[in-house]
């Protein structure tokens, strides 16, 4: 090899390892980035799930202990008690499915069925889920981030009648999929939508994404939607 050829290879190897450089500096800006967007969430919900707490639930909780000892047994006072106390139970599995201290304490297991429950009732939709307890302690919060939001849009948008999510051990890492028997997409749709930035589905793509994995969509008009998250080891 001329000396002109493999100064060309060494110049051409150096601008490699320098993409190569800017791809890992760009990778980890994303992934800080990500975990502010994370943190700024965890803080949200934490105050709106006091609020919660402080305010509403309180004054409902009073409201029904003066419904009970204001005309014990009569019909319309019963009918507005057993209103008052549904609102109470749903406020209750609403804190649940904010609060990170469900996940903290409860694990993940109880924190996805808490958001699922409330996305059922959002989407009025019966929710199955199943978790294997392998996959368990991998990626937890990345994990109940990418299923609250993959299980709001289905709320918002699916029309289902059910929706299932599923997590599993792949490989090193682990699988999330939830699908639905809903309205569909047409195929280009997901892809537009992530071109688009509709915040669903593109911050559940940044997310992935910054995380080493791989975000799949399925979906076709009236034959529903399958969303599958592939995420690596988090070691």
């Amino acid at each position: 090899m001329s000396d002109e050829s493999l100064e060309a290879l060494r110049a051409r190897i150096a601008e490699l390892e320098a993409e190569v450089e800017r791809l890992r500096s760009e990778l980890e800006a994303r992934k800080q980035f990500v975990a502010q967007v994370m943190d700024a969430e965890d803080r949200a919900r934490r105050r709106i799930a006091q609020l919660i707490h402080d305010d509403a639930l309180q004054s409902l909780l009073a409201a029904n202990q003066d419904l009970i000892e204001a005309a014990p047994g009569r019909a319309g006072v019963t009918r507005a008690h057993e209103v008052v106390s549904a609102t109470i139970a749903h406020l209750r599995e609403a804190m649940l499915a904010l609060h990170p201290v469900t996940l903290e304490r409860g694990g993940l297991e109880q924190a996805l069925g808490a958001v699922a429950r409330q996305a059922g009732r959002q989407g009025d939709f019966e929710v199955e889920v199943d978790i294997d307890p392998e996959a368990l302690g991998r990626h937890d919060e990345l994990v109940l981030a990418l299923a609250r939001e993959l299980l709001a849009n289905a709320a918002r948008h699916s029309g289902a009648e059910h929706v299932a999510l599923r997590l599993a051990p792949r490989g090193d890492g682990l699988e999330l999929v939830v699908s639905d028997d809903g309205r569909g997409m047409p195929p280009e749709r997901p892809r537009e939508a992530l071109a688009a930035g509709h915040i669903g589905l593109a911050s559940v793509a940044q997310r992935v994404e910054a995380a080493g994995g791989e975000l799949h969509i399925d979906s076709e008009l009236g034959r529903g939607t399958t969303v599958r998250v592939e995420l690596p080891s988090s070691g």
